[in-house]
């Protein structure tokens, strides 16, 4: 009964479980509606709940380790020993007993897993059946989607990236094995062609000696033999002998130890030097033979002048500044003044273009030189001599174009240099003792000797003589009419000449400048020429500034040069030309304007061409109107032909700086479809060239600009003054309140009157009133008139550093900052916002960044800088009625004006020497330390404008001194010129 009471009780178990399963089968809804179920129902437990219910009082022994004690031997012979003697039956009973409890546990197992994964199942498919919100789903399956298609994208980047890459280098690659597999099949074609020589020659020799064989004498066989032997011993022994030889003439060279390294590193005249030896010419025509240049074949004068053009390629690529220089060295540094080369000519295209070709050639001989020895016989192959001979040909024909056109800059220089020592001779044998004059004879004969034979082998016989006689003519009109210059004038010290002397001195001035300013500006067509509409076109002419402006211009700046802000005008007054080109074209009447642009266009062409060269004479037939007038007439004109053409043309013609501006009109405007528009771009790079161009002019021409300036201004203003309504009355008035100013002062400082106020003084003050207290524009004297631009500009700038000192001195004084520490960032970027603001409410926003983006401040003073200093200071700013009415801005002004006043009024030398050192010390205690480089520019820029207004416009300044004078300033010191302003 004990042994059957475990398997009555898993047999109960197992039927409660089969039961549990068969009712989950049946009804698989019964987990999904238990909530549903009704209280008197009777809950059946799972089944491994009931397990634990009715569990067996006796459970089954588990299995137990193998190294237990009960699989021990003496635990299997007493199990042996105790159940020897039962019964076959019960031991057999008892074995199937366990199987069938052990097979019942295992389905027991299975089946409570099966109910487990079906209530999983049911769940699942419950909720899955369930209606939910698919907005977070759809939002992350959107998100996914969008990251996966962004690492796409990036992926996909990164690997064209990488393909483009390999393309690149693959493309490389490809160049470089092609072009490897050409050098191979040439240099394979090069043996093979030798090989080929060989072979004829060794033809020729067989068969020379099978036509001697053939001789029936066999004496004479004999005889020939021994001679051919002989003749390949000779041979032989003239080939070593010649290979000793140019072995012996390439060690020599090596000896002399030229490269371009070398030559480098020493000294211009020491190289010079070294190229002018004798053994130097001989070895290096030797070497030059030995490398296959036909050039030096020929021991004459000839093969001497190729090997000297050979070894300058040394000088031009060591030393091209002075080798290629247009200037000459001159010990008077008069001659340097009057020199129109100023500046190297080494930024030149063509010169470029020499010493690079030079160095090319040195690159390829020294390579040849290189690879010369033993294995070749000191002999350079096929392909390095052509090579050589190439490169010595393209240097030769570049050397001798340099030559060409430097030695038209020389014959001006040495005929300069001439004149000069004509003057001076002139100006010393009439004022010097004769033992002194007949020493300055000597010397200064001796030099234009020598400046005459060098004129004469540039120039030849016959320009040699007509130079000499015009530099001398020149020399002795020069004289008569020449001033000598002082450092320091004065209105007083003008000197009393004639009406007559001074006019006709005056006319001379006027002619020398209107001859060296006449090829700045092209000539303008009148109106009255002007016929058709298509004329506009055909004489249209950059718009230049007048003479007397460049020439004034030049006297206060001699690097002034011609800018483009006067193309802009010229542009828009253009328009309707273009538009009545582009209606007539649509219309079908295109001959007249396409005649207009082809003259137009040789005219600015040419212009910047000498004539009789032959790309002028080209220009000329290309652009002729009979022939242009021929294909329109046979409709064989195009407009695209005519474009390309340009195109490769004014690269050639532009300066260097320029290369990149041309090329983009050229590639991007000229590929435009409409005809009309692309010519709006050819006239406007023409027009560059054409400033630039005058530009080069006006640079060759300063110095006899600078020499006539003042006089040609007192000639102009004099005109002007003719002219009705010409009068002083706006110098006079601004003289007349500059003096009151001055006796002001004076009168407060001395009241005894004991040092009377100087003429000098007035006038920087009068000087200083204009340049810094805004007024109407009417109210600029008239002698400042051609400094009107000038005077705006500076007067904005003081403006500007006064409102700029104001506001960053108040927020100073706001954040407890010292006054006199140097806010030079913020300083700078509100100079920047206030020059370049549209608007006042732009204005105020931009110093309102500047000054919170550097300095950290709390939020009521960042409102209170806001609202009293920045808006106060640009509303000021804004308003001329109102600018001087802000007292802090009104007294920097004040104080900024008298810092100007002091600087322009510094007599000794000492005073001028310590001035710019003490510039930022001053203006610290100013209040506007940030600016005092500004100030200083503002300072010379005056300083220039009144030396140039004294000296041009003195005599009137005299007059208004004698109208205006008194008793208390009738015996007023002079007012000297301050030369040192214009240097």
């Amino acid at each position: 009964m004990m042994n059957n009471t475990p398997t009555k009780v898993n047999s109960a178990d197992h039927s409660f479980a089969q039961s549990k399963t068969q009712a989950l089968q049946e009804n698989p809804n019964l987990d999904l509606i238990f909530e549903e179920i009704s209280e008197k129902r009777v809950i059946v437990p799972p089944p491994r709940i009931a397990a634990r219910f009715y569990r067996p009082t006796i459970s089954r022994r588990k299995p137990s380790a193998a190294s237990s004690r009960r699989n021990s031997i003496s635990s299997a012979h007493s199990y042996q020993s105790n159940t020897c003697n039962r019964e076959a039956q019960s031991r057999f009973f008892a074995q199937h007993q366990r199987r069938n409890n052990i097979i019942e546990d295992r389905k027991a197992r299975l089946a409570d897993r099966a109910a487990h994964v079906e209530k999983v199942r049911l769940r699942a498919a419950f909720f899955k059946a369930a209606p939910r919100s698919t907005t977070n789903s759809e939002e992350r399956a959107l998100a996914a989607q969008q990251a996966r298609e962004k690492n796409l994208a990036d992926i996909v980047a990164a690997c064209a990236e990488e393909v483009r890459r390999a393309k690149e280098i693959a493309e490389t690659m490809k160049e470089k094995r092609e072009a490897d597999g050409k050098r191979l099949r040439k240099d394979m074609e090069e043996r093979l062609a030798e090989a080929e020589k060989r072979r004829e020659k060794n033809l020729r020799r067989c068969s020379s000696i099978k036509r001697r064989c053939s001789l029936s004498n066999s004496y004479k066989i004999l005889t020939a033999q021994e001679n051919e032997i002989m003749n390949i011993a000779a041979s032989r022994i003239q080939r070593q002998w010649r290979t000793y030889q140019r072995k012996k003439i390439v060690k020599q060279f090596s000896t002399l130890g030229l490269s371009i390294e070398r030559v480098k590193q020493e000294s211009f005249d020491y190289v010079a030097g070294l190229l002018e030896q004798v053994n130097v010419l001989t070895t290096m025509a030797r070497l030059l033979r030995v490398c296959g240049l036909k050039y030096t074949e020929g021991r004459s004068v000839s093969e001497m002048t190729s090997v000297k053009a050979f070894l300058s390629a040394y000088l031009i690529t060591g030393h091209p500044r002075q080798t290629l220089s247009t200037r000459i060295e001159i010990e008077d540094i008069q001659y340097k003044e009057t020199c129109p080369l100023i500046k190297d000519d080494l930024e030149n295209i063509q010169v470029q273009d020499l010493v690079n070709k030079a160095r090319n050639l040195l690159i390829t001989f020294e390579h040849t030189v290189i690879q010369l020895n033993n294995l070749n016989k000191y002999l350079p192959s096929l392909t390095q001599q052509s090579s050589l001979s190439q490169n010595y040909a393209s240097f030769f024909d570049a050397f001798i174009a340099w030559k060409a056109r430097d030695s038209e800059a020389l014959i001006e220089v040495l005929l300069l240099q001439f004149i000069e020592l004509e003057k001076i001779w002139l100006s010393v044998k009439d004022i010097s003792e004769k033992t002194v004059a007949e020493t300055y004879k000597d010397g200064i004969r001796e030099n234009q000797i020598m400046l005459m034979a060098r004129i004469k082998r540039l120039a030849g016989e016959k320009r040699y003589k007509d130079a000499i006689s015009k530099a001398l003519q020149e020399a002795h009109a020069s004289r008569s009419t020449r001033k000598p210059l002082k450092q320091t004038q004065s209105f007083a010290t003008i000197p009393n000449e004639s009406s007559k002397e001074s006019a006709d001195r005056l006319k001379i001035a006027e002619k020398a400048m209107a001859a060296a300013l006449h090829t700045l500006i092209p000539k303008t067509q009148p109106q009255s020429t002007v016929i058709s509409k298509a004329d506009v076109i055909r004489f249209a002419q950059p718009v230049m500034q007048d003479n007397r402006i460049v020439t004034h211009e030049i006297a206060i700046d001699r690097e002034y040069r011609i800018g483009e802000e006067f193309l802009a005008d010229k542009n828009t007054s253009m328009q309707s030309a273009f538009e009545n080109m582009r209606n007539d074209i649509k219309a079908g009447n295109s001959d007249i304007w396409v005649l207009a642009m082809a003259e137009n266009v040789q005219k600015k062409l040419q212009r910047l061409l000498t004539e009789g060269k032959p790309m002028y004479d080209s220009i000329g037939e290309w652009l002729n109107q009979s022939f242009i007038a021929t294909q329109l007439r046979h409709q064989s004109f195009s407009f695209n032909n005519f474009f390309d053409e340009i195109g490769r043309l004014l690269p050639k013609l532009c300066a260097p700086f320029r290369d990149k501006q041309i090329k983009e009109i050229i590639q991007k405007n000229f590929q435009d479809n409409d005809v009309v528009s692309r010519l709006e771009a050819l006239m406007h790079a023409l027009d560059i060239l054409q400033i630039d161009y005058a530009n080069f002019l006006l640079q060759r021409q300063t110095p006899l600009i600078l020499a006539n300036a003042a006089q040609y201004e007192t000639y102009q203003f004099m005109q002007q003054l003719a002219e009705p309504g010409g009068s002083l009355r706006s110098t006079e008035a601004a003289w007349k309140k500059a003096q009151d100013k001055v006796i002001a002062e004076v009168s407060k400082r001395d009241p005894e009157n004991i040092n009377k106020p100087m003429n000098e003084k007035i006038y920087i003050q009068m000087l200083v009133d204009v340049f810094t207290i805004p007024a109407h524009e009417n109210e600029i004297p008239e002698t400042l008139q051609l400094d009107k631009h000038r005077i705006l500009r500076i007067r904005d700038e003081i403006r500007r550093i006064v409102t700029c000192g104001a506001i960053l001195l108040q927020c100073k004084n706001l954040l407890k900052r010292d006054v006199r520490s140097l806010w030079k960032t913020e300083g700078t970027r509100i100079y920047l916002v206030l020059e370049n603001s549209k608007s006042q409410e732009q204005a105020a926003q931009g110093i309102q960044a500047a000054l919170e983006s550097y300095r950290s401040m709390p939020i009521a003073t960042k409102d209170y800088i806001q609202n009293f200093v920045v808006n106060r200071a640009i509303e000021a700013f804004s308003s001329s009625q109102s600018y001087l009415k802000e007292p802090v801005i009104h007294l920097l002004l004040r104080r900024l004006s008298g810092y100007i006043l002091t600087r322009l009024g510094t007599r000794t030398e000492k005073e001028k020497t310590k001035a710019p050192n003490t510039t930022s010390e001053s203006l610290v205690s100013l209040g506007l330390p940030e600016f005092s480089q500004k100030v200083g520019e503002i300072i010379h820029e005056i300083g220039r404008v009144a030396a140039v207004d004294r000296e041009a416009h003195g005599r009137w300044y005299e007059q208004i001194i004698e109208k205006y004078s008194n008793k208390q300033i009738e015996n007023s010191d002079q007012m000297d010129i301050d030369m040192s302003l214009t240097r």
